[in-house]
């Protein structure tokens, strides 16, 4: 695991430049930097030594390709030996020695040998120069570019913050990203807060030709079951996909440092932390809760897990009263801004993995996206009026579109609408559209959707930086490409069997996790910001002193009088919405204020 950065095309940037990037996300790689600077090219990493420990410096050299590689590739053992079977030679035990042979072999289509997450950059001199960066099936990598001025150079790096420390970064803030943002809970890709810089798309490979940029995608194949009594079933999908995130566990579970499960008490952590500790005798489990007695807590759920599964288990205890710094912290290392409340909940998390001598950290991830385990993709299934979509994506916002006429100020307004109209509208339309066109079902055309669209940005980009900035491996079980083509076969009736969602988890849990667990109400992971901005408590401090000062960075888009009507509604009738709505703000203005971005006097 590693952070990556580089250079492809026009002047070198100097060594000076390239250890400011490379410092900038030092936390993602402690153990080891390292840089190799050519003709017109530079490729960097910083690295978090997870795999073959003594061995895998990058970049990965053979002849005039080089290599630089963010992630794991957890089937790197079986092609280690097809590769030597043809007369590769190697040391050690990295995963990534196995990279540039393959691409030496199959050239771009090395990718779809890989089973792991990655992003990956080949500086390729043979013949015509080229760079060329891949990106995994799921997107679970982070990877940003953007194109010098001129068009002559590319420059990448893992992490936004690192990107703009080349001296000739794009940093205009594009006014769009916070309508994007507000009706989209976070920045969807491929286009970034920046106007002229983007993120790699999942299952995406860009290449990089005397100046010329070319973009296409990959898409994983539907598995083919044989269903034993012919036609698929819940039970069969099940026991399938037990068996399927059982193989992947084993391997997710080989690495040279200590290993830990994240358990939140819902479902999908519960079950990975069953299938790990029946691998692993006495295996760490985590868990996060908050002092005091708060809404939706969930500890007791995870901690009759590590009970039932006999794992080492760690309550994490966080104080309200430190919530503020947290704030900070977490943004800064997200790069954008995402209203998740629960980012806060994660970066305090992964901190006390990191504090507690852990490098790798398994999560259930992924599951609800796959295999439909949120109310809200079976009632758009269900709901057969035109307006639907509509009230579909205000699901899936920070603050519904009928909330942003009344939030936003008369010029920002009249640019959103200008620009073709709310984000959240735009990409309802676009939803529907697919829904008219997909020979698939609905269910599975919205799964599919919130997989390309929604979830990278919305979730995975939390789960890779915030880790990250700990210097800790998230690793996804669910994510695999063999649970997902598994899950891509799956028709809508075994996904969702009467009233229960996430039919085949439920049923491949029920051997190995309690039944309060399988069968209790899916409740989200999250922050109760309706019970904790409130007076007494420090983000309701922290709210009004950020939204309501007179040099506040967002004034250029939001109103501050119904800024202060959301505030004193909260004050007397503490509610889901104000005080949703006011967390998203409170993030949208720590994230324009770390960025310098905004009004800067009162």
């Amino acid at each position: 695991m590693c952070r990556i950065y580089g250079s492809f095309g026009g002047p070198t940037p100097g060594p000076e430049v390239l250890e400011r990037v490379a410092d900038a996300m030092r936390p993602g790689g402690p153990d080891a930097q390292s840089l190799r600077r050519g003709d017109g090219w530079s490729l960097g990493t910083n690295r978090l030594a997870i795999q073959g420990v003594d061995h895998g410096e990058q970049p990965f050299e053979r002849g005039a390709l080089s290599c630089v590689f963010n992630g794991e590739i957890y089937n790197h053992r079986r092609l280690r030996a097809e590769l030597s079977a043809q007369g590769y030679a190697f040391e050690g035990d990295c995963d990534g020695d196995v990279l540039l042979p393959l691409y030496e072999l199959y050239g771009e289509a090395f990718v779809s040998r890989l089973e792991g997450m990655y992003a990956i950059a080949v500086a390729d001199r043979r013949g015509e120069p080229s760079l060329r960066l891949f990106t995994d099936h799921a997107g679970m990598k982070s990877l940003y570019y953007y194109i010098s001025a001129d068009g002559q150079r590319l420059c990448f790096a893992s992490e936004l913050r690192a990107l703009s420390r080349f001296p000739d970064f794009p940093a205009e803030l594009d006014p769009l990203a916070v309508d994007r943002y507000l009706g989209g809970k976070a920045v969807w890709g491929p286009a970034t807060a920046h106007t002229r810089v983007r993120t790699l798309e999942p299952g995406s490979v860009l290449r990089f030709t005397g100046g010329t940029p070319s973009v296409s995608h990959t898409t994983l194949a539907p598995a083919e079951p044989d269903w034993p009594e012919g036609h698929p079933t819940v039970a069969a999908a099940g026991a399938m996909l037990d068996a399927l995130l059982g193989e992947e566990m084993d391997r997710m579970l080989d690495a040279d440092v200590p290993v830990c499960v994240i358990t939140s008490g819902g479902l999908d952590s519960s079950y990975t932390t069953a299938l790990a500790a029946r691998r692993v005798p006495d295996v760490a489990s985590f868990n996060i809760a908050y002092r005091g007695d708060w809404p939706a807590d969930e500890r007791h759920f995870a901690a009759e897990v590590a009970r039932h599964c006999g794992s080492r288990h760690h309550q994490v205890l966080l104080d309200p009263a430190d919530f503020p710094g947290l704030v900070e912290r977490f943004v800064r290392h997200l790069d954008q801004p995402n209203n998740a409340p629960h980012s806060l909940s994660t970066f305090a998390l992964f901190e006390a993995v990191h504090e507690a001598g852990f490098k790798v950290a398994l999560t259930g991830d992924g599951a609800d996206e796959l295999f439909a385990g949120y109310g809200r993709f079976v009632k758009a299934d269900r709901d057969g009026s035109a307006s639907w979509h509509r009230a579909y994506q205000s699901t899936m916002a920070a603050v519904p579109t009928a909330g942003l006429e009344r939030l936003y100020t008369a010029d920002y307004l009249a640019h959103v609408r200008a620009a073709g109209g709310y984000f959240a509208d735009r990409s309802g339309d676009a939803l529907a559209a697919r829904v008219r066109r997909a020979e698939r079902s609905k269910l599975e055309t919205l799964l599919r959707y919130d997989q390309s669209e929604r979830f990278p940005y919305y979730i995975l980009r939390r789960v890779d930086h915030l880790s990250m900035a700990h210097s800790v491996e998230a690793r996804i079980p669910f994510l695999q490409p063999s649970v997902m083509r598994l899950a891509h076969a799956l028709p809508a009736s075994v996904k969702v069997a009467g009233d229960t969602v996430k039919a085949p988890v439920a049923e491949a849990a029920r051997r190995w996790v309690p039944a309060s667990v399988v069968n209790r109400p899916k409740q989200p992971f999250t922050l109760p910001v309706a019970a904790m901005i409130k007076p007494g408590e420090a983000l309701y401090d922290m709210v009004g002193d950020s939204l309501l000062a007179r040099g506040a960075r967002c004034r250029d888009y939001i109103r501050q009088d119904t800024v202060r009507d959301l505030f004193r509604l909260q004050t007397e009738s503490p509610g889901a919405y104000p005080a949703e709505t006011l967390w998203s703000l409170l993030v949208l203005e720590t994230w324009l204020s770390a960025h310098h971005a905004g009004p800067r006097t009162p």
